[in-house]
């Protein structure tokens, strides 16, 4: 296996100095650095992150957790998050919780063992038990979601960001609006969001009409029937994630309504998936990306310790003007 020594010899300088270029640590000439990075190529030499940080009791390994890893919103955020890591020498480790976080003690306990310099969790709170998993010394950041305890969070204001997207659509004429969302049992998300939704439709002496599934795809169409079960008169529903809102489209146009001439549909998120469902989809938009970006800022001690991002509202071609009189 080639080692530090091997690319100093090749390259003339000292195993100190390859040290140096390898970490981002200033005190060579900008001619010293190409020469070791060309030695380190020529040799397939990989820095030991794991050696390394039993050193300097941190290593360039940035640990990020979610529930699921094929999401859209996470993917956006994982994005921002590896862009920052990168552009700072730093190693993204995935790992998926799974339903219930059963997964996150397991995970931890491994980025303990690289000494991870921070760990992302992506739309799940930080409890105590992961936190004893991880061990001390090591920062956690909460991103998509405001956790109120004491770990830093990065997230929109989702109960005003939910009120905003009823208003928005208040505005355009609707009054029987529905809403589907995720289960609101102990969540931190789809709860506030929730409240917004009702609190806007209470201001205005509307009914709320409410569906719950899991914020996935498939529990779409199912929440949507019960809606038009309680009202067939429905003209705009509000799905609190894109993924839901795209299924409530296909479902409404294979009843044979018309989105948005009959029924509009309000996503959230702005997603990729948000362009490619047809009409695409007008959301509430959250900064997932700068979350992200964020979150790696926050635990290499430049970012924000906590901070509520602005969301706004994107318009495309899955709402309009309400057609039938309230």
């Amino acid at each position: 296996m080639t080692t530090i020594r091997d690319v100093a010899r090749v390259a003339g300088v000292s195993p100190a100095t390859v040290s140096r270029v390898v970490n981002g640590l200033p005190g060579y000439s900008e001619a010293t650095r190409v020469r070791v990075e060309r030695a380190a190529a020529d040799l397939g030499y990989e820095p030991d992150t794991l050696a390394r940080g039993l050193k300097t009791r941190q290593s360039a390994v940035i640990g990020v957790l979610t529930p699921v890893v094929a999401d859209a919103l996470v993917s956006e955020i994982l994005g921002g998050v590896e862009d920052a890591a990168q552009a700072a020498g730093h190693t993204v480790m995935l790992g998926r919780t799974g339903a219930g976080a059963v997964h996150a003690p397991g995970f931890l306990r491994t980025f303990r063992t690289f000494r991870a310099a921070g760990v992302v969790m992506i739309s799940a709170a930080v409890t105590a038990e992961m936190r004893r998993a991880l061990g001390e010394g090591i920062p956690f950041v909460a991103v998509a979601i405001r956790d109120g305890r004491a770990f830093p969070s990065l997230a929109i204001d989702d109960e005003k960001a939910a009120y905003d997207g009823t208003r928005y659509l208040i505005g355009l004429g609707h009054r029987r609006i529905g809403l589907i969302g995720g289960d609101v049992s102990s969540d931190l998300v789809n709860a506030p969001r929730l409240r917004g939704y009702e609190r806007a439709m209470r201001e205005q002496r509307l009914e709320p009409l409410v569906a719950h599934g899991n914020s996935i795809y498939e529990s779409a169409p199912a929440a949507l029937a019960t809606l038009l079960a309680r009202e067939p008169g429905l003209t705009a529903v509000f799905a609190l994630s894109d993924e839901m809102a795209a299924a409530a489209v296909n479902e409404l146009q294979r009843r044979g309504r018309r989105v948005p001439e009959e029924v509009s549909v309000l996503g959230f998120d702005n997603t990729r998936t948000a362009v490619h469902v047809h009409p695409a989809l007008t959301t509430v938009a959250q900064p997932l990306r700068k979350m992200g970006e964020l979150a790696v800022e926050r635990l290499l001690g430049t970012g924000p310790s906590s901070r509520v991002l602005d969301h706004r509202i994107i318009e495309r071609g899955s709402v309009a003007e309400a057609s039938r009189p309230a």
